[in-house]
Protein backbone atom coordinates (compact mmCIF):
# COMPACT_ATOMS: atom_id res chain seq x y z
CA UNK A 1 0.00 0.00 0.00
CA UNK A 2 1.49 3.36 -1.15
CA UNK A 3 1.02 6.70 0.51
CA UNK A 4 1.00 5.55 4.30
CA UNK A 5 3.71 5.26 6.45
CA UNK A 6 1.97 4.33 10.24
CA UNK A 7 0.01 1.61 10.47
CA UNK A 8 -1.94 0.28 13.45
CA UNK A 9 -2.89 -3.63 14.21
CA UNK A 10 -5.06 -4.97 16.68
CA UNK A 11 -3.62 -8.49 17.49
CA UNK A 12 -5.37 -11.12 18.22
CA UNK A 13 -6.77 -13.19 15.06
CA UNK A 14 -4.89 -10.15 13.29
CA UNK A 15 -1.71 -11.10 13.64
CA UNK A 16 -1.48 -13.27 16.54
CA UNK A 17 -2.68 -17.07 16.43
CA UNK A 18 -4.43 -17.50 19.83
CA UNK A 19 -7.23 -19.42 19.52
CA UNK A 20 -5.96 -22.54 21.23
CA UNK A 21 -5.01 -20.75 24.31
CA UNK A 22 -8.24 -18.37 24.51
CA UNK A 23 -10.31 -20.74 24.74
CA UNK A 24 -8.23 -22.65 27.40
CA UNK A 25 -8.54 -19.25 29.62
CA UNK A 26 -12.15 -18.40 29.13
CA UNK A 27 -13.14 -22.31 29.58
CA UNK A 28 -11.62 -21.86 33.28
CA UNK A 29 -12.96 -18.74 33.75
CA UNK A 30 -16.26 -19.25 32.86
CA UNK A 31 -16.30 -22.90 34.34
CA UNK A 32 -15.43 -21.04 38.07
CA UNK A 33 -18.75 -19.28 37.65
CA UNK A 34 -20.56 -21.44 35.82
CA UNK A 35 -21.10 -19.14 32.62
CA UNK A 36 -21.82 -21.81 29.72
CA UNK A 37 -18.71 -21.46 27.64
CA UNK A 38 -20.63 -21.57 23.87
CA UNK A 39 -17.62 -22.31 21.18
CA UNK A 40 -19.76 -20.40 18.26
CA UNK A 41 -19.57 -17.49 20.00
CA UNK A 42 -15.65 -17.64 20.36
CA UNK A 43 -14.93 -14.30 18.35
CA UNK A 44 -17.04 -12.25 20.25
CA UNK A 45 -15.65 -13.34 23.54
CA UNK A 46 -12.03 -12.73 22.15
CA UNK A 47 -13.30 -8.99 20.74
CA UNK A 48 -14.11 -8.05 24.01
CA UNK A 49 -13.02 -6.86 27.28
CA UNK A 50 -13.25 -9.41 30.03
CA UNK A 51 -15.51 -6.48 31.45
CA UNK A 52 -18.16 -6.73 29.07
CA UNK A 53 -18.44 -10.80 28.88
CA UNK A 54 -18.31 -10.81 32.98
CA UNK A 55 -20.86 -8.15 33.26
CA UNK A 56 -23.55 -9.83 31.03
CA UNK A 57 -23.48 -12.68 33.17
CA UNK A 58 -22.77 -10.94 36.74
CA UNK A 59 -23.94 -7.40 36.85
CA UNK A 60 -22.85 -5.31 39.62
CA UNK A 61 -20.58 -8.07 41.20
CA UNK A 62 -17.17 -6.28 41.05
CA UNK A 63 -15.37 -8.70 43.35
CA UNK A 64 -16.65 -11.57 41.40
CA UNK A 65 -15.18 -9.38 38.61
CA UNK A 66 -12.02 -9.51 40.21
CA UNK A 67 -11.97 -13.23 40.83
CA UNK A 68 -12.75 -13.99 37.63
CA UNK A 69 -10.14 -11.83 35.88
CA UNK A 70 -8.00 -13.86 38.23
CA UNK A 71 -8.61 -17.19 36.90
CA UNK A 72 -8.79 -15.96 33.25
CA UNK A 73 -5.58 -14.55 33.53
CA UNK A 74 -3.62 -17.23 35.54
CA UNK A 75 -4.50 -19.76 32.94
CA UNK A 76 -4.11 -17.48 30.05
CA UNK A 77 -0.27 -16.93 31.23
CA UNK A 78 0.20 -20.65 31.48
CA UNK A 79 -1.43 -21.84 28.25
CA UNK A 80 -2.15 -19.12 26.05
CA UNK A 81 1.32 -17.55 25.94
CA UNK A 82 2.90 -21.39 25.17
CA UNK A 83 0.05 -21.62 22.22
CA UNK A 84 0.24 -18.21 20.75
CA UNK A 85 1.63 -17.90 17.37
CA UNK A 86 2.43 -15.33 14.54
CA UNK A 87 0.27 -15.78 11.53
CA UNK A 88 3.16 -16.45 8.27
CA UNK A 89 1.34 -13.78 6.95
CA UNK A 90 1.47 -11.37 10.04
CA UNK A 91 5.12 -12.47 9.67
CA UNK A 92 5.89 -11.36 6.25
CA UNK A 93 3.58 -8.82 6.51
CA UNK A 94 5.75 -7.25 9.65
CA UNK A 95 9.30 -8.00 8.44
CA UNK A 96 8.05 -5.72 4.92
CA UNK A 97 6.85 -2.78 6.20
CA UNK A 98 9.95 -2.92 9.20
CA UNK A 99 12.30 -3.18 6.39
CA UNK A 100 10.43 -0.22 4.41
CA UNK A 101 10.51 1.56 6.97
CA UNK A 102 7.06 2.01 8.12
CA UNK A 103 5.86 2.85 11.83
CA UNK A 104 3.91 0.41 13.46
CA UNK A 105 1.57 -0.35 16.64
CA UNK A 106 -0.94 -1.87 18.35
CA UNK A 107 -4.23 -1.05 19.71
CA UNK A 108 -5.73 -4.27 21.55
CA UNK A 109 -8.61 -4.51 24.47
CA UNK A 110 -6.11 -7.19 25.79
CA UNK A 111 -4.27 -5.80 28.70
CA UNK A 112 -0.66 -4.09 27.78
CA UNK A 113 1.34 -6.27 29.89
CA UNK A 114 -0.19 -8.92 28.01
CA UNK A 115 0.57 -7.57 24.26
CA UNK A 116 4.41 -6.81 25.65
CA UNK A 117 4.81 -10.68 26.65
CA UNK A 118 3.13 -11.90 23.21
CA UNK A 119 5.15 -9.66 21.23
CA UNK A 120 8.06 -10.28 23.41
CA UNK A 121 7.97 -13.86 22.89
CA UNK A 122 7.46 -13.59 18.84
CA UNK A 123 10.55 -11.71 18.50
CA UNK A 124 8.33 -8.77 17.23
CA UNK A 125 8.51 -6.25 20.27
CA UNK A 126 11.03 -3.93 18.63
CA UNK A 127 8.52 -3.43 15.74
CA UNK A 128 6.44 -1.72 17.31
CA UNK A 129 6.25 2.08 18.42
CA UNK A 130 3.12 2.30 20.60
CA UNK A 131 1.02 -0.42 22.33
CA UNK A 132 -2.42 0.61 23.85
CA UNK A 133 -4.20 -2.20 25.86
CA UNK A 134 -7.48 -1.46 27.25
CA UNK A 135 -6.44 -0.26 30.59
CA UNK A 136 -4.57 2.85 29.10
CA UNK A 137 -7.77 4.63 27.83
CA UNK A 138 -11.23 5.44 29.62
CA UNK A 139 -12.77 3.82 26.39
CA UNK A 140 -11.28 0.84 23.90
CA UNK A 141 -12.51 0.08 20.63
CA UNK A 142 -14.82 0.69 18.94
CA UNK A 143 -14.41 4.34 20.62
CA UNK A 144 -11.47 6.39 18.85
CA UNK A 145 -9.62 7.32 21.54
CA UNK A 146 -6.94 4.37 22.00
CA UNK A 147 -6.44 4.98 18.17
CA UNK A 148 -5.51 8.21 18.62
CA UNK A 149 -3.68 7.51 21.85
CA UNK A 150 -1.50 4.94 19.59
CA UNK A 151 -0.91 7.90 16.99
CA UNK A 152 0.29 9.93 19.04
CA UNK A 153 2.72 8.02 20.53
CA UNK A 154 3.95 7.28 16.78
CA UNK A 155 3.80 10.87 15.63
CA UNK A 156 1.19 9.93 13.38
CA UNK A 157 -1.39 11.97 11.08
CA UNK A 158 -4.24 10.30 10.52
CA UNK A 159 -4.17 11.02 6.72
CA UNK A 160 -0.78 8.65 6.43
CA UNK A 161 -2.47 6.06 8.95
CA UNK A 162 -3.83 2.59 8.51
CA UNK A 163 -6.14 0.78 10.89
CA UNK A 164 -6.08 -2.83 10.19
CA UNK A 165 -8.32 -5.21 12.50
CA UNK A 166 -10.66 -8.39 12.23
CA UNK A 167 -13.69 -6.96 13.54
CA UNK A 168 -16.32 -4.21 13.17
CA UNK A 169 -14.98 -2.82 16.28
CA UNK A 170 -11.41 -2.04 14.59
CA UNK A 171 -13.06 -0.72 11.36
CA UNK A 172 -15.46 1.63 13.62
CA UNK A 173 -12.46 3.20 15.80
CA UNK A 174 -10.02 3.26 12.76
CA UNK A 175 -12.91 4.98 10.49
CA UNK A 176 -13.73 7.30 14.02
CA UNK A 177 -10.15 8.66 13.71
CA UNK A 178 -9.44 9.29 10.28
CA UNK A 179 -7.24 6.51 9.24
CA UNK A 180 -7.44 4.30 6.61
CA UNK A 181 -9.16 0.85 7.57
CA UNK A 182 -8.40 -2.95 6.68
CA UNK A 183 -11.00 -5.51 7.41
CA UNK A 184 -9.34 -9.07 7.63
CA UNK A 185 -11.17 -12.17 7.48
CA UNK A 186 -9.82 -14.80 8.44
CA UNK A 187 -12.34 -17.41 9.38
CA UNK A 188 -14.94 -16.86 6.44
CA UNK A 189 -16.89 -15.58 8.42
CA UNK A 190 -20.08 -13.63 6.99
CA UNK A 191 -18.73 -10.25 7.30
CA UNK A 192 -19.60 -6.80 5.60
CA UNK A 193 -16.99 -4.50 4.00
CA UNK A 194 -19.57 -1.52 3.88
CA UNK A 195 -17.39 0.57 6.20
CA UNK A 196 -14.02 -0.77 5.62
CA UNK A 197 -12.40 1.29 2.97
CA UNK A 198 -10.33 -2.50 2.14
CA UNK A 199 -11.42 -5.73 2.52
CA UNK A 200 -8.42 -8.65 2.36
CA UNK A 201 -8.25 -12.59 3.44
CA UNK A 202 -4.68 -12.27 4.29
CA UNK A 203 -2.04 -9.72 5.81
CA UNK A 204 0.19 -10.16 2.07
CA UNK A 205 -2.53 -7.70 0.30
CA UNK A 206 -1.50 -5.02 2.64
Amino acid sequence: MKGYDFYIFDMDNTIVDSRKGYEEAFKAGFKEFDIPYEPALYNEYVRSPLEYIFSRYYPNSPCKYRDFVSIVLTTYERSYLNEVRLFPDAERCLNRLSNEGKIMGVVSNSYTSQIREILSRLGVLERFSSLVGYERVALPKPDPEPVLLCMSEMGAGSDRSVMIGDSVNDIAAGRSAGLFTVLINRNCEDMSCDECDLFVSSLDEV
